[in-house]
């Protein structure tokens, strides 16, 4: 059975304390007036002592190439990228799509969770369920991000694995990286990544607070300072509290975030840098989807058997809610990470660092989110205690080196990572209540008959003791090791760059049953995955590129087979390729990106459950399936005046599967009553899937935002802003019928004031979103939230 390498806090010690020896030592190396020998001499006679500067040179300190420089952002446009390369990289530069945005960008938008930014990246749906995901679960061109099983690793934190719920107390910026990424990344979904970037210790002091109430009773306080506190120390503190709305029955949520940080800085050439971020949140009850019917009954549908996959049970009001007063659900976040950044030499820059995530997730519910048929409106109530928990802890060394050749330019990468994951999840529930019977469906509880309110007993309530049956106890532990390199060429002065990049990895991992004591097969896997670029500027204004990439993301559990064995599946396996032209037009004022991409990704093991003569039902695993998505992309930044800015976004895909058996068109062709329990199962899945939407997915997504400040007159001081998020047939599950896809339009708005006192900011602001109170899915379980006006108030230091 595999064993943790790393206790949940010892190895955070060991190699915190390892990072302050070696950057105790690098720092001798960085400063030779401190040092009682030199380190590379070379370098060390052009590094100055951070004490040694004035204010002005210290805020103009960049020892890092692996940080990004938002300080060349300009409101909404964003100059660079980190995420693309896993450098500081102009986005012009890259040979890919990838969208950024700024801090500007986020607060303007007051953000509840990573949808409300990631949405405007052309392309991207929501994906989380509700129950045990988080809110941190996208799909980026069809593809779910969280694809990694064992653990839900949905997005990246400052370039590593990130958690799966969190706010914005401490985000400074957003990337969206489109395309298969796994020669970056490793084990990624291939449409692309999220990766958030948290804010930094400033050597400036500043400060700001934020206090807002709004619709239901909802308010949020936010409180942000920063500064020296010596001259080579800076550090930073951001902090919140936010209560949810009151809109839902019945429904409670307050969540707290806590987050400090350090940053050393003894010459500028050595930074080593402190993050700690704490971040709970407390649902008592929680909220859930409305209960929502199914798939055909028989092998074909019919007027009498229709499809309703999806489809909500009609006439409940949008405040209902299936929880009891007695569910909850308590998600606790911890997130620590160490990076040590030198500067070796003209040429090299160096990084090594650890992080350290832990998230767990507690949630006791009592209603079902199906029904039992397609006609009743009896609901029975499932209570169920299930527990997640999650450590990762990740190891990583890096390094970037830039030459001038002469006739060319030359940047290289290379890298290693090491992470030791463990996912570990248990679960038990009440057993069903003989007296009740079973028809339509068996429970522990009285059914709701969701057309009678007088039924909705949200007082009932099991002790825990009692959660006995369907009991669940699972651990999986994987170990990923990697190593990579890529180079970028610059030819004919930079107008012609070459990418050209490849990924080892390996990952070895097993699962263990804790009721049983058995553990799987310790399983082993290794990939190359690669990624190839061109990028050519036709003229100083317009940019061709292409890129190819590919990706993978290994099996973890044991499947059944057809014929009747145990094995786990192939890796599934990505390929795309993005091909598309970047502007930056009118002195910068307009960038934009147009991209077309075509992916595929196969080896998808499908369920096909299978109902023998005696009535038993087997779930077998079908690892053949396959999925594409093509289509366009397209983004825009414009600065149409020097007090106007605006973003727009647009993407028609077509994302579906192209495979669910491996032999769909065959399987189709037969006449289903001659077919076996076996082949039967097949030929209906096959209908239901065949050509089918990948899930949540929508062929037309578009967005708008603009912002107008007023800088002169008797209005200056006031703003403005406002856009619009539109998505197009978008389905809620593949096999949902095409009559229930929802085509809907969110409105925001923002008018607000901001005037200076001694010397201060201080802002008034008045937000709305939802203004045409929309009736929408957000994802497949989970639910739009209601019209809502909120007043924000902020003062900066």
């Amino acid at each position: 059975m595999m064993k943790r390498r790393w206790p949940e806090f010892g190895g955070l010690a060991a190699v915190a304390a390892g990072l302050a020896l070696g950057a105790k030592a690098v720092a001798a190396a960085a400063n030779p007036a401190t040092a009682e020998t030199g380190g590379i001499a070379d370098a060390a006679s052009q590094s100055k002592a951070v004490a040694d500067m004035d204010i002005d040179e210290l805020v103009g300190v960049k020892v890092s190439p692996f940080e990004v420089s938002s300080h060349l952002d300009l409101g909404y446009r964003a100059s660079n990228s980190v995420s693309g390369s896993r450098f500081d990289t102009p986005i012009r530069d890259l040979p890919f799509a990838v969208q950024a945005f700024t801090e500007s960008f986020i607060a303007d938008q007051k953000p509840r969770d990573i949808f409300d930014i990631a949405r405007y990246s052309p392309g991207v749906t929501y994906r989380s369920n509700d129950f045990n995901e988080g809110n941190a679960n996208l799909a980026i061109r069809g593809f779910t991000v969280g694809s990694l099983a064992g653990g839900n690793i949905q997005i990246l934190r400052d370039g590593v694995h990130g958690p799966s719920i969190f706010d914005f107390t401490n985000i400074s910026r957003v990337e969206v990286v489109k395309g298969p990424a796994s020669f970056l990344y490793g084990q990624v979904a291939p449409g692309g990544i999220v990766n958030v970037i948290t804010k930094q210790p400033q050597r400036r002091f500043a400060a700001s607070a934020d206090a807002r109430y709004g619709s239901y009773g909802e308010y949020r306080f936010d409180a942000d300072v920063t500064g020296p506190a010596s001259d080579t120390l800076a550090y930073r503190m951001a902090a919140s509290y936010d209560q949810d709305m009151h809109y839902w029955d019945a429904y409670d949520a307050h969540s707290w975030n806590i987050s400090p940080s350090l940053l050393w800085q003894p010459s500028d050439r050595l930074s080593v840098s402190l993050k700690f971020e704490h971040f709970e949140k407390i649902e008592e009850p929680q909220l859930m989807q409305k209960p929502g019917y199914n798939t055909w009954a028989g092998l074909i549908p019919s007027a009498a058997d229709p499809n309703l996959s999806g489809v909500d049970v009609p006439g409940l009001a949008d405040t209902w809610n299936s929880m009891a007063y007695s569910d909850f659900r308590h998600s606790k976040t911890n997130n620590f990470s160490s990076w040590l950044d030198f500067k070796a030499n003209e040429h090299w820059h160096l990084r090594a660092g650890y992080s350290h995530l832990e998230y767990d997730i507690e949630a006791l519910f009592s209603g079902n989110l199906g029904m039992p048929d397609n006609a009743t409106l009896l609901q029975g109530r499932r209570v169920r205690l299930q527990n997640y928990t999650n450590r990762d802890d990740t190891v990583e060394i890096q390094g970037v080196g830039k030459y001038d050749l002469g006739f060319a330019s030359l940047r290289l990468l290379f890298g290693g990572q090491y992470v030791d994951r463990n996912f570990h999840r248990d679960a038990g529930q009440a057993p069903n209540d003989p007296a009740l019977g079973n028809n339509p469906i068996g429970s522990p509880l009285p059914l709701w008959d969701l057309g009678n309110p007088t039924t909705w007993n949200r007082n009932a309530a099991i002790p825990l003791s009692a959660l006995t049956a369907g009991r669940f106890n699972q651990d999986v532990g994987a170990v990923d090791k990697s190593v990579y390199g890529g180079t970028t060429l610059g030819l004919f002065g930079d107008r012609l760059l070459a990418l050209a990049g490849a990924r080892w990895t390996n990952t070895t991992s097993q699962v263990a049953d804790g009721l049983t004591n058995v553990a799987q097969p310790q399983t082993s896997v290794s990939r190359v995955t690669p990624q190839y670029g061109l990028l050519y500027k036709i003229t100083p204004e317009w940019t061709a590129f292409a890129t190819y990439a590919e990706s993978f993301v290994p099996a973890t559990f044991l499947v059944n087979n057809l014929d009747g064995s145990r094995s786990i599946p192939e890796p599934s396996e990505g390929r795309g390729v993005d091909i598309g032209l970047k502007a930056e037009l009118f002195d910068g004022r307009l960038s934009s990106t147009l991209t077309f991409f075509d992916i595929e990704n196969k080896n998808i093991v499908n369920d096909l459950a299978v109902t023998d003569a005696f009535g038993i039902t087997t779930i077998y695993g079908v690892p053949t399936g396959k999925q594409r998505s093509r289509g366009i992309e397209w983004d825009a930044t414009a600065r149409l005046a020097d007090n106007w800015q605006m973003y727009l976004s647009y993407s028609f895909m077509d994302a579906k599967i192209t495979e669910f058996t491996g032999n769909d068109a065959a399987i189709l062709a037969q006449d289903p009553n001659t077919l076996d329990a076996t082949g039967r199962a097949y030929y209906k899945n096959a209908l239901r899937f065949h050509n089918a939407p990948l899930q949540m997915s929508a062929p037309h997504l578009a967005n708008l935002w603009t912002r107008y400040d007023f800088d002169a007159g008797p209005l200056r001081g006031l703003h403005i802003g406002g856009g619009v998020n539109l998505v197009f047939g978008q389905t809620l599950l593949s096999d949902t019928p095409a009559s229930a896809y929802q085509t809907y339009a969110l409105v925001n708005a923002l008018v607000g004031y901001t005037w200076q006192v001694g010397g201060h900011s201080i802002s008034l602001d008045l937000i709305g979103k939802n203004l045409l109170d929309e009736h929408y899915r957000p994802s497949q379980s989970s639910r739009g939230r209601p019209q809502e006006l909120m007043l924000n108030f902020s003062v900066k230091y």
